[in-house]
């Protein structure tokens, strides 16, 4: 079914390209009210100078919407309209941006995509809602593009695009009181928001960036819905359960301090904030959920001054996993409540050797063969081969889990097990079956821990310390880990080398312990 979107997709690209309806002059509205929705960081910095992934730009006298000077993202962000939402955006200055987009639109080929134009649309909304003004030029130039936008729904490319183009045809079918596309949404979400929210309430893609974006992204439209005159009352309910059971996953997961996993594609200051948006759930009657995690593959342990986040899903979805990593069996250790062993994250999107490294295995904390990868990650957003994991066992102080990413190349099968106990976590990673030159387990600490090794062999890394048994090579090497998109920072990495097993204890350092106690004191 994909391939035959995609073929589509490429034909309709070439043979009929993106061209605006005719605009209707006094299209009918209804001028919604929305409940305070969160703000958005400052991206649009004066005049025609934006700030997107960390890279400035001046236009000068004109803004260039087409501009790609600085990749693709890049000028999909500038499209968003995102920045309408920042704290010092004005309503003349926001109505101004709208308004040069407008002017220049029929020249645009970036912004009249699918999915800039389904998060433009809402941005466009929410701010016309928030300062209660409803311009003619621009209501008529908005529902032309969502007459585009229902002629290339992104069927070719599915997950998270997909599920965009739906809720966005939601706000559009409430605001117009258009049928053509509210059946659109209707269709889309009944179908996406079941297949996409897995049980245990977890975003499909299993990315915690994506899923907080998704999860904003369905409040809003249950903040449409649940203030503004329709007819859609079962979808409203399923959006709120949808929100209710995603804030529950994302309670489950989030670390003490607030923050989330960094697993898959998971960029710095790219998503909303956890808190802000479980408290925005909350002003809009959302009840979270209580969840059990399950489908998702990510188990949390909390013991003592520990919490200890695990990776034993699949690689996923199946059929669209572009925002997946190679990393299998990894983890993400918080210690005192502050991030210790870390997953490196992304900082670019760029079909990059940059790109491929940070999704590659030896960038995750599980063990690499032969410099192999576990899953093949190429091309940016493709997995080729891939590993399949299992859970073996499971309760409340120990996971057990296997993958068979090595299986076809080497045929070995890699086990690993995690005890937890109070300030103490035990992992025991086993080989078994075929053959291999060189095993290397991989450990990431965070850019402010100083990693130090003591006189009697363990590793100190200020809340914890390390030691190895079976281990036949322990170094220390520097890796670059990503504080956001083109942005990153030096810090240490263990690389452990040994044969067939490895026990990986990690332990409360008492000395950093005895500090804090002295401190809260």
């Amino acid at each position: 079914m994909q391939v035959r979107y995609q073929i589509a997709n490429r034909i309709q690209k070439r043979f009929f390209p993106v061209r605006l309806s005719e605009i209707d002059d006094t299209p009918k509205i209804l001028k919604i009210k929305l409940q305070d929705f969160p703000g958005e960081p400052k991206s649009h910095m004066d005049n025609s100078r934006f700030e997107f992934l960390n890279i400035g730009h001046d236009f000068g006298d004109s803004v260039d919407w087409n501009y790609t000077g600085h990749g693709k993202l890049w000028a999909y962000k500038l499209n968003y309209f995102e920045f309408l939402h920042q704290p010092d955006m004005d309503t003349e200055s926001g109505l101004a941006l709208i308004r040069d987009y407008i002017q220049k639109q029929h020249d645009s080929t970036e912004g009249l995509e699918p999915y800039p134009i389904s998060l433009r649309g809402i941005n466009w909304i929410k701010f016309m809602a928030a300062h209660q003004i409803w311009p003619d030029d621009i209501v008529a130039s908005l529902n032309a593009q969502y007459k585009v936008l229902s002629k290339r729904i992104e069927y070719h490319l599915m997950g998270n695009h997909l599920l965009e183009n739906g809720l966005s045809l939601l706000f559009a079918g409430v605001v117009f009181s258009d049928t053509g596309f509210l059946k659109q949404a209707r269709s889309i979400l009944n179908r996406e928001l079941q297949e996409q929210v897995l049980p245990d309430g977890t975003h499909f893609e299993l990315s915690p960036m994506y899923h907080c974006i998704m999860l904003q992204r369905l409040l809003d439209c249950y903040n449409l819905l649940r203030n503004n005159l329709h007819s859609e009352d079962a979808l409203e309910t399923r959006i709120r359960d949808a929100s209710a059971s995603m804030c529950g996953w994302l309670e489950q997961v989030r670390f003490s301090n607030g923050d989330i996993p960094m697993v898959n594609d998971s960029v710095h200051g790219e998503f909303p904030d956890p808190d802000e948006l479980l408290r925005y759930a909350e002003r809009l009657g959302v009840t979270t959920c209580k969840v059990a995690l399950g489908e998702s593959g990510y188990r949390m342990f909390r013991d003592g001054d520990f919490e200890l986040f695990i990776d034993a899903g699949q690689i996923g979805p199946d059929y669209q996993p572009a925002h997946a990593h190679s990393d299998t069996l990894s983890f993400v250790l918080y210690a005192n409540d502050k991030p210790a062993i870390i997953d490196r994250a992304v900082s670019t999107y760029e079909k990059s050797q940059i790109r491929e490294e940070e999704r590659g295995t030896a960038s995750h904390n599980t063990v690499v063969l032969d410099g192999l990868e576990q899953s093949d990650v190429w091309g940016g957003f493709r997995v080729g081969r891939r590993a399949n994991a299992e859970i073996l066992e499971e309760n409340g102080t120990t996971l057990r889990a296997r993958h068979d990413g090595y299986k076809k190349k080497l045929g070995v099968l890699h086990y690993r097990t995690w005890k937890v106990a109070e300030n103490s976590i035990e992992i025991t990673d086993e080989l078994k079956g075929g053959k291999y030159k060189r095993a290397e387990a991989q450990l990431h600490f965070h850019p402010d821990i100083s990693v130090m090794r003591s006189e009697n062999g363990e590793w100190v890394a200020d809340g914890v310390k390390i030691r190895f048994r079976d281990a036949l090579e322990q170094k220390k090497v520097k890796y670059a880990y990503a504080t956001g998109f083109n942005r990153t920072s030096e810090a240490d990495k263990l690389v452990i080398t040994f044969n067939r097993s490895l026990v990986t204890e990690i332990l409360r350092n008492d000395h950093e312990a005895s500090q804090q106690q002295s401190i809260n004191t």
